[in-house]
């Protein structure tokens, strides 16, 4: 590195000093490049294959280039500033890696493009004579400059082929004139400035000409939309007036017009409207308009203070990262202290140039330099400031750092102006600077600025960083996915529901058994996540579980959470494919619970949905009337009907023991019991609620009254949410119930398929209504498998002597288990078949419950359904009936 940049003359200090902080500039590109080519390998996990070299050659491009340039300089330019070059080889070797990250054909370009501004500046210090045709040709320039944007609006085009035709072609390349006309202008306005203001003394027939010509350049870029460069032109133009002794008002109406231009933009101009409206909404609308600015403050936050490591990180998902959002693309990846770095130097080439124009006694050398220093301190702090949301988004380009050939040109050429001018300046001696509070306060006020953007940066990637990076639109989680398998979904025996497959960059989810979708859910880059997968996905992913240790060195190296943990569910794999054979054809759900523990066994609803099509069917999936992405057993709500009439005889013991038959009490019921199913003759209790026979469930519940049944409802749980690991629907008392509403449980009460098995459970399990639980446990990387706890812990709502007596009353003749079936309209006049069962006590094993619920009025086809399911779960669990 000291042979690419020696220095020339130890003698002196500014050479000294250049040479050093190139050889600094140096080591930071090489140390950059060096982690760009093993990041590949780093990030998969991989060995040598995975190493990538083509970046290299922008390495070798920009050593070759600012050596000739150190070269160039110290030959040429003995006396010039010796910070300048080095700031902006440091800018440009960070800018110029950051594009070859992301893009490497565009990177390729860029290159080029810094290849051809090397030269131009090399060039140019070989004939330090040209500054005097830049003044002399002041008018020409300008003019050319406007031609060429001009032409834009008959023969523009765009590189990508669509957007806005800012660009010309010539001989297969795409130039921008809007940039050069930036410096054009400085041109013009600084040999302006200092052939007229000695000789006028009336400032009005100086300031015309400037108005005119500026105004013309405004409204050409105006025309194109293109409102981030107006905005620079004008704030150099009102700049530069104001130091050239231009009125002070200047500066005190500068800040009001644009307020009042930024207001009128909003209400009449939309794409004005859109920035300021997205900026003083920055996440209003997070997957159109605010999208850019939300994902660049999230790249920021992921950054944090060190950032992910170049390669490590995922800048690409900002919009447009190697050009209007670098800043936030180099913060994820180099973190707070890289973009620090990016501002400080940015503060260095602004102090070296205000210093610069303070010394020189050259009126046009002075007003060239503060043109460029407020144009490279304005378009900068107006880029920054739009990438971390302290100002709206103009669309333009950071100096030096952005992908851009007509930028990067533009920029070396106002590098070419400083280091001719700090000769000019340094080789004289400096008896006395001059004095120019004006020149000081706009200096002043330009560095307070990016010190005030340090400060909000800082905001952004420590203070605010956990809800940026927990945003649902951060889809950083999805890359991870990729890279890192995430757990295994298991069921209660091990065997595995979901798992990963493919290689590590190309990870993605696979089902062994697809029916159960609804319930496991998915996690999906576009249409997000949902149930166990979403519930359970900080273990599934890795980001807990582990010490914190694990994910800090996982973090640091990979920048990637380690392997996800595997997640056993209490579903039993077997008992769910049997009961998803069973639901085939028919629009409904199923749950069997162990009802002591509250351990759902099998949940089931159909229809359903593969989650490996949802990218091609999503559309369909959303239409469809039928609901198949939604969860019935959970988030489905229907009314119970006679599905409450087990539960309303808890309370009427007496009434059912003194009327053994029920027509001796309810003499009507002997003509019309309306049942689900017919009743066997003669009618008694055990055949009246097992049938769901409406008519007698409505004169029981009038003895009993609304105000008991809603309290005796309260402690069933059918007016609470179950806590589950799981999306439920969220349930609540009514603001009025009818009597026959609660009497009937029709219209306005409606329960889930979850809410009805665990309030069926308490008839099996002694009157203790069970919580419930789907996930029974995490296998730790250090102990085995964990157990999770339940969300809801088991309550006692009835007595074990009334519920026993129930269950015993209601017991099918010849099986282990009691019954109950129902058919009901919900409020849109649609048939629901219920079927609940249970475990009776005389039943050796674990109590269970079963409830079944069709969509459609089927009281044979669900209890046949019923009965199968109850009979094949006390066998899974180890004993026949």
């Amino acid at each position: 590195m000291q042979k690419l940049f020696p220095i020339r003359d130890q003698g002196s200090i500014k050479n000294q000093t250049q040479s050093k902080l190139l050889i600094v500039a140096g080591l930071f590109l090489l140390c950059y490049a060096t982690i760009l080519t093993l990041a590949p390998a780093v990030r998969f996990h991989a060995g040598s294959e995975r190493y990538q070299f083509q970046h290299w050659v922008g390495v070798l491009v920009w050593g070759i280039a600012f050596s000739l340039l150190h070269y160039q300089t110290t030959q040429k330019l003995p006396n010039g500033d010796p910070y300048i070059l080095p700031v902006i080889a440091f800018l440009s070797s960070m800018g110029l890696m950051t594009i070859w990250r992301l893009y490497p054909n565009l990177g390729i370009r860029q290159t080029i493009w810094l290849l051809i501004s090397s030269t131009l500046v090399f060039l140019g210090l070989q004939f330090p004579d040209y500054i005097k045709i830049l003044r002399r040709y002041k008018y020409f320039w300008l003019t050319l400059g406007l031609l060429l944007t001009g032409l834009t609006i008959v023969l523009g085009t765009h590189p990508l082929g669509t957007g806005s035709a800012r660009w010309l072609r010539l001989f297969g390349i795409h130039f921008q004139p809007s940039e050069p006309l930036k410096l054009l202008l400085i041109i013009y306005l600084a040999g302006f400035f200092s052939d007229r203001l000695s000789a006028y003394h009336r400032k009005i027939e100086v300031f015309i000409p400037t108005v005119i010509l500026t105004g013309i350049g405004l409204l050409l870029l105006i025309f194109q939309r293109d409102l981030g460069t107006a905005t620079i032109l004008l704030l150099i133009y009102l700049t530069m007036l104001f130091t050239t002794r231009g009125d002070r008002n200047v500066f005190w109406v500068t800040p009001i017009l644009f307020l009042a231009a930024g207001i009128a933009g909003y209400f009449f101009v939309d794409i004005v409207g859109e920035r300021i409206g997205t900026w003083l909404n920055p996440f209003g609308d997070p997957s159109g308009a605010s999208y850019q600015i939300i994902q660049s403050m999230v790249a920021i936050a992921e950054g944090d203070l060190i950032g992910t490591g170049p390669g490590l990180g995922s800048p690409g998902l900002i919009p447009v990262s190697v050009s209007d959002f670098i800043f936030s693309a180099i913060a994820e990846e180099l973190g707070f202290l890289g973009v620090s770095i990016v501002i400080l130097l940015f503060s260095v080439l602004l102090y070296r140039g205000i210093r610069l124009a303070l010394q020189t006694e050259n009126s046009f050398h002075r007003y060239l330099t503060l043109g460029l220093i407020f144009y490279f301190g304005i378009q900068t702090i107006l880029i920054i400031g739009g990438n971390i949301g302290l100002l709206p988004l103009t669309g333009v380009t950071l100096p030096f750092l952005s992908y851009g050939g007509s930028s990067l040109f533009v920029s070396f050429g106002g590098m070419l102006f400083l280091l001719t001018i700090s000769q000019e300046t340094g080789s004289k001696p400096q008896e006395k600077t001059l004095h120019q509070p004006r020149y000081a306060m706009i200096g002043l006020l330009l560095i307070l600025i990016l010190i005030i953007q340090i400060v909000v940066t800082s905001l952004l990637a420590f203070w605010f960083n956990p809800n940026l990076v927990n945003r649902p639109e951060n889809p950083r989680w999805i890359i991870d996915d990729r890279f890192s398998k995430r757990g295994d979904i298991l069921d209660r025996d091990n065997h595995i529901i979901k798992t990963n497959i493919g290689e590590i960059g190309e990870f993605t989810r696979s089902s062994n058994h697809v029916p159960l979708y609804p319930v496991i859910g998915f996690t999906h880059p576009i249409f997000g996540q949902t149930g166990i997968e979403a519930s359970m996905y900080p273990y599934l992913r890795g980001n807990t579980g582990y010490p914190f240790s694990t994910i800090f060195w996982q973090d640091l190296l990979y920048n990637q959470p380690p392997e996800g943990l595997d997640v056993r569910l209490t579903i039993e794999l077997d008992l769910q494919r049997a009961v998803d054979n069973a639901l085939i054809g028919h629009a409904g759900a199923v749950v069997i619970m162990n009802a002591n523990s509250g351990e759902i066994l099998a949940m089931a609803s159909h229809p359903y949905f593969d989650a490996a099509d949802l990218q091609t069917q999503w559309e369909d999936l959303v239409e469809d009337q039928s609901g198949p992405l939604i969860n019935r057993a959970t988030q489905g709500l229907y009314p119970p009907g006679s599905t409450l009439f087990p539960f309303m005889i808890t309370s009427q013991r007496n009434l059912v023991q003194q009327f053994t038959q029920p027509e001796d009490r309810f003499h009507d019921l002997i003509s019309d019991p309306g049942c689900a199913l017919p009743p066997a003759e003669p009618l008694t209790w055990q055949t009246l609620v097992a049938n769901g026979c409406q008519n007698a469930q409505l004169a029981v519940a009038e003895t009993i009254g609304a105000d008991a049944l809603r309290a005796l409802y309260q402690d069933l749980g059918f007016f609470t949410a179950p806590s589950l690991h799981l999306p439920v629907a969220d349930t609540t008392i009514p603001d009025s119930f009818d009597p026959i509403t609660v009497y009937l449980g029709q219209d306005t009460f409606n329960v889930s398929p979850l809410q009805m098995a665990m309030a069926a459970s308490t008839l099996s399990n002694q009157g203790v209504l069970p919580g419930p639980r789907i996930v029974n446990a995490v296998e730790d990387p250090q102990e085995g498998w964990t157990t999770v706890q339940k969300l809801q812990s088991n309550s006692e709502v009835m007595t074990s002597e009334t519920v026993n007596w129930v269950n015993q009353m209601l017991q099918v003749e010849n099986a282990p288990y009691w019954q109950v079936i129902s058919v009901v309209k919900t409020i849109h006049e649609e048939d629901i078949t219920w079927f609940i069962a249970g475990t009776s006590t005389d039943w050796q094993g674990q109590p269970i419950t079963t409830v079944v619920l069709i969509e459609n009025d089927v009281p044979e086809l669900v209890q046949e359904i019923g009965r199968s399911l109850i009979e094949q779960a006390t066998r899974f669990l180890g004993q026949n009936p």
